[in-house]
């Protein structure tokens, strides 16, 4: 019985996913248009944890050594399947555009 109750324990940490820190990183955008994309990927069970600040900051850097003053969020987050598999998504990348600021 308890080592029942430890397995389903387990199995249901593991089902439930992690909330593991993510990174925004600078991975596209336009110079020309004043507009910067930052992205994280996402695994099959990971539960994404940011920071909106973090993710501003790289975008306004982004932004200042293009010659533009600042960077604001605009939109919401996409998400993209990049790997799916028989049932679910494997790999999910997060995306966030910003608008430079002149």
């Amino acid at each position: 019985m308890k080592t029942t109750l430890a397995t389903l324990t387990l199995a249901a940490l593991f089902l439930t996913g992690c909330a593991t820190p993510k990174q925004w990183e600078a991975t596209g955008g336009s110079k020309n248009d004043g507009v910067v994309q930052t992205s994280y990927e996402l695994g099959q069970f990971e539960s994404g944890q940011t920071d909106a600040g973090q993710g501003l900051a790289v975008a306004t850097a982004r932004c200042k050594t293009w010659g533009y003053k600042g960077a604001e969020i605009t939109g919401s987050e996409k998400n993209i399947c990049r790997t799916m598999g028989q049932y679910n998504c494997l790999q999910t990348t997060i995306t966030q555009d910003y608008l430079c600021q002149k």
